[in-house]
């Protein structure tokens, strides 16, 4: 079991090989960017329509698309640099102007920061900022289906709808939504009578950098690049007189995971490989796949007395549940098994409480096949 503390990850002296390789990965995708030239002829500029109704998902808020952003958001740092789920460790700072959240990687010798992801808020501007480090979004991207997520079960996402989803959702409730990727600018917006979604696509006018800077350190400075990152943007920007998001607003948005150390990450949680026993009372009854919540419960499933956060699984494509529902109370019962496994003597105890007083939740559904008899025996004489 775990509770949670003020330290800054970033403090640590100690390097995880899996915070090592994605150094190794940083330090490539720097060098094949230094490597990189761009021509003079700039490509024109494209207007995309965006195959979806502007009725589509008509429940939908912007909570629901910004989880949509933050699940490509997360599932991009874990494939691009191969990150363990218990070593994805954002953390959250206030500073003068802006909040952040800001995914680390190891410190260096002179205690620098090295970061593979952010996001920010500018309190000034209301302007909410995604970046992932080192990564291009073809055009492809704006058809609906495209992923580049299968057969990757350690990543939530799977539909190929999420972008567009987002950026239709933030249209419709009236945020300015922007991505700046691949030395371009991809402004989408509702247009015409029909209220159709489009993307219009603008060759960036900036010049490539002389000297090509440190992917991690800029993400520890909340710094992008138009050639080497993707970065969404939401709200009003410095120039720009649409919607800004409020404080207010962004940290509702932020409710919709438990992964943020310092603002969401729950003080008392027992992680294991198949997921998280969320103890709690104010996760009680609540639902994570890969650290995102679980809108509503899924059809048929009993309620629960805990909160669980599911290391496998999928979402359904109208994101209220997992993609196969029996799968549910089946990874309750190995969270179960693997807590009950490495703190038996903690945890037995509120287990045979269950039994004994909660007959009908959902926590000891499969309670018959979690014991071993050795336990059971136990668990009768507590």
């Amino acid at each position: 079991m775990s509770n949670h503390t003020d330290e800054d990850p970033m403090d640590q002296d100690s390097c995880t090989s899996t915070s090592d390789e994605a150094n190794l990965q940083l330090d490539r995708e720097l060098q094949q960017s230094e490597g990189t030239t761009y021509t003079a002829t700039e490509p024109s500029r494209q207007t995309i329509p965006v195959g979806i109704s502007p009725a589509y998902v008509k429940g939908w808020d912007s909570t629901d698309a910004f989880r949509e952003l933050y699940q490509n958001w997360k599932d991009a740092i874990l494939g691009r640099f191969q990150l363990n789920r218990l070593d994805f460790k954002p953390f959250y700072e206030d500073k003068k102007d802006y909040f952040s959240i800001i995914v680390p990687t190891t410190s260096n010798d002179n205690g620098n920061r090295r970061a593979l992801g952010y996001i920010k808020y500018e309190k000034k501007t209301g302007r909410v900022t995604l970046t992932n480090s080192c990564m291009q979004l073809p055009v492809e991207s704006l058809v609906m289906g495209f992923t580049s997520k299968d057969n990757q079960d350690q990543l939530a996402g799977s539909h190929g709808d999420g972008l567009k989803l987002a950026a239709l959702i933030m249209s419709r409730d009236g945020y300015k939504m922007s991505v700046a990727a691949s030395h371009c600018r991809w402004s989408f917006g509702l247009h015409g009578t029909s209220q159709s979604l489009r993307c219009v696509i603008t060759p960036s006018r900036k010049m490539s950098p002389a000297i090509q800077r440190d992917p991690a350190d800029d993400m520890a400075k909340l710094r992008f690049q138009d050639e080497r990152d993707i970065t969404v943007m939401i709200g009003a920007g410095r120039a720009n007189q649409s919607r800004p998001v409020s404080s207010e607003t962004f940290f509702g948005w932020l409710r919709v995971t438990l992964d943020i150390r310092g603002l969401s990450y729950p003080p008392s949680i027992v992680e294991t490989p198949r997921g998280d026993l969320l103890l709690d009372s104010q996760f009680h009854g609540k639902l994570f796949l890969h650290g995102i919540l679980l809108p509503m419960t899924t059809s048929g499933v009993k309620h629960y007395k805990f909160g669980y956060n599911f290391a496998l699984g999928k979402f359904s494509r109208d994101r209220h549940g997992m993609v196969a529902k029996y799968e549910v109370a089946d990874q309750v019962r190995q969270i179960w098994q693997c807590a009950l496994h490495m703190h038996e003597h903690t945890l037995l105890p509120i287990y045979v409480n269950l039994l004994q007083n909660f007959p009908q939740v959902g926590d000891i559904e499969q309670a018959d096949r979690l014991l071993e008899p050795s336990t059971t025996a136990r668990a009768t004489a507590a």
